[in-house]
């Protein structure tokens, strides 16, 4: 029988950025955390008891005050838990903690016992401008009789420069692992948070997120959040590939090149860290560390659905565009590019080499959006123990199962963890199979 621990603690925050002081709490009545990165926003609330025993006085700078139910001088639980407070939730067994949750208070509620709801580190960018935009009045125009433009446009909008550029000015206990890319141009509306551009983003197939990690959380900003390796995505569109006047064998050629270079990115993607990362890979065995399963099955093929991605130049009206997915299926979005430095020759022969070119990147651009619409894997959950610490898009290896189909590696998407009363539990959400290439 292993032993239940877990360990919270609550930090002073000036302009969201925790202070050296914090106190520790050793004792927490309930734990819910809630964690997808589908989702902008990881939530967690706790429950604590009215009343707490100090068996320290007071803090140092560097230190902690831990609070347990000796004696000692009493205090509300409320005089350590405020608006904005900086929390960490740490969970685990037999002394072994691991970091569940990190992020700010955003309610204090209830009577006997509290009741303290949390949302991660993206509350922090919900509350900052995603453009400084100081100086958005001509320095000349005194009386203000120009009006501003409300809207920032961004030209070659590059999420990594972007954003690394603009969170490290707020000082937050955070790495970012964003998405090097030129998107191109961006309208940014001067009033929107950093957290209203992620949704933008989002209508764009690029998903952001905190991911969990040892030291520090990890602001996560990509296109392929579940982790498709390059050679997935070649099979993917082999399978998916729809024929027109403008994709044929010189296409799936230039897609092929083009992989072997996104190869490399995509592993530097998922190497930023070292030893600060978790493991990011668990295994499970039915009737053995799986306590129950709502799980059922998923073919790409029952998905009849297709996408399709347009990219437009200055000097044509006509966009260059591509689809994937079922032929005949419905459509299911239109991504749209635009490109406003580039023109696309007049020379037809100049023209077609540059329109393959274009339709190969394209391909590439559809795949790891399709992909998340046509999974091929697992829908649902399976309730576990606190242990193996899984993440989303963290991978799980199933295993004794009776159905084949549910034996395998497979792609997490959300966790819900509890912790209280009836235990540790993990519920772990699945999506894509993970291919063995």
């Amino acid at each position: 029988m292993f032993n239940l621990n877990a360990k919270i603690k609550v930090y002073d925050t000036v302009k969201l950025v925790p202070t050296p002081k914090f106190y520790e709490f050793t004792y927490v009545k309930k734990v819910e955390i809630s964690s997808s990165y589908e989702s902008l926003t990881d939530t967690a609330s706790f429950e604590m008891p009215k009343k707490v025993f100090t068996n320290a006085s007071g803090f140092k700078q560097s230190g902690t005050a831990n609070l347990v139910g000796k004696q000692g001088s009493e205090k509300s639980i409320r005089d350590f838990f405020k608006l904005e407070s900086f929390v960490e939730i740490h969970l685990g067994y037999d002394g072994e903690y691991k970091p569940a949750f990190r992020g700010y208070v955003t309610a204090v509620k209830g009577d006997s016992p509290v009741t303290i709801e949390c949302e991660d580190m993206m509350y922090a960018l919900k509350k900052v401008k995603a453009v400084d935009d100081g100086d958005a009045q001509h320095s000349d125009d005194n009386l203000n009789a120009i009006a501003t433009n409300p809207t920032l446009n961004e030209e070659k909008f590059n999420p990594k420069q972007f954003f690394e550029k603009r969170v490290k000015q707020l000082g937050l206990p955070i790495k970012i692992n964003a998405l090097d890319e030129d998107m191109g141009n961006l309208l940014i509306n001067r009033n929107h948070s950093i957290a209203q551009v992620f949704e933008m983003l989002k209508n764009k197939g690029i998903y952001t997120y905190f991911k969990i990690e040892k030291a520090v959380p990890v602001l996560t900003i990509t296109n392929n959040p579940q982790h498709h390796s390059a050679a997935e995505l070649g099979s993917f569109i082999n399978r998916n590939f729809i024929q027109s006047p403008i994709a044929g064998a010189l296409v799936k050629k230039l897609i092929n090149k083009g992989l072997d270079l996104l190869s490399s990115q995509l592993d530097n993607a998922m190497n930023n860290f070292g030893g600060d990362l978790f493991p990011g890979k668990a295994r499970f065995r039915f009737h053995y560390n799986i306590i129950n399963d709502n799980l059922t099955v998923l073919q790409e093929a029952t998905r009849n659905t297709r996408i399709r991605v347009e990219k437009y130049f200055p000097n044509s009206n006509t966009p260059i565009h591509v689809e994937m997915g079922d032929p005949n299926g419905q459509l299911f979005k239109t991504y749209v590019l635009h490109d406003n430095e580039t023109e696309l020759p007049k020379n037809v022969t100049a023209y077609k080499k540059k329109a393959l070119e274009t339709a190969s990147e394209l391909y590439q651009y559809a795949a790891l959006r399709a992909m998340e619409n046509k999974p091929n894997g697992l829908e649902g959950y399976f309730e576990t123990f606190g242990e193996p610490f899984v993440r989303p898009t963290d991978k799980v290896v199933l295993e004794n199962n009776k159905d084949d189909d549910k034996n395998g590696t497979f792609q997490v998407k959300k966790v819900e963890r509890s912790y209280g009363d009836g235990g540790y539990r993990q519920k772990i959400y699945l999506g894509r199979r993970v291919e063995v290439m």
